[in-house]
């Protein structure tokens, strides 16, 4: 059950609240991580789901591959799920040391200064 992943139950509602828009983002276009970025500044009353679809829909370009996301109810998690809920939840507690960690590692160099942006909007979704 969840790879020995232990997540709280705030980071469980999170996940599938990452797993609805994902499977609504699916039939979206992708998004040009720096066009998102731009969204993302312009507009500051962007509601959560709003922001997530953009997030979500700007990662394949960031990774420079697709993204997996399970279905809800899923017990399992796959590794973009389990990076996203640790970038929201490094977030959430302030551990910025941790959110340019988990960017550094994972994002392509290009991308990481608008990726890093874009997530700083995510606390939003914790608030």
């Amino acid at each position: 059950m969840f790879d020995d992943y232990k997540i709280s139950s705030e980071e469980l509602e999170l996940l599938e609240a990452v797993r609805e828009v994902a499977k609504q983002a699916r039939s979206m276009p992708k998004i040009d991580i720096f066009k998102a970025c731009e969204l993302v500044q312009l507009d500051i009353e962007l509601l959560t789901p709003e922001l997530l679809s953009i997030f979500i829909r700007s990662l394949p370009q960031a990774f420079g591959r697709s993204t997996h996301f399970l279905p809800n109810g899923t017990l399992e998690l796959s590794w973009d799920e389990k990076w996203l809920i640790s970038l929201v939840s490094a977030i959430s507690r302030a551990d910025y040391d941790s959110v340019h960690f988990l960017i550094r590692t994972v994002i392509r160099p290009i991308h990481q200064k608008p990726c890093q942006s874009i997530a700083l909007h995510l606390w939003k979704i914790t608030a």
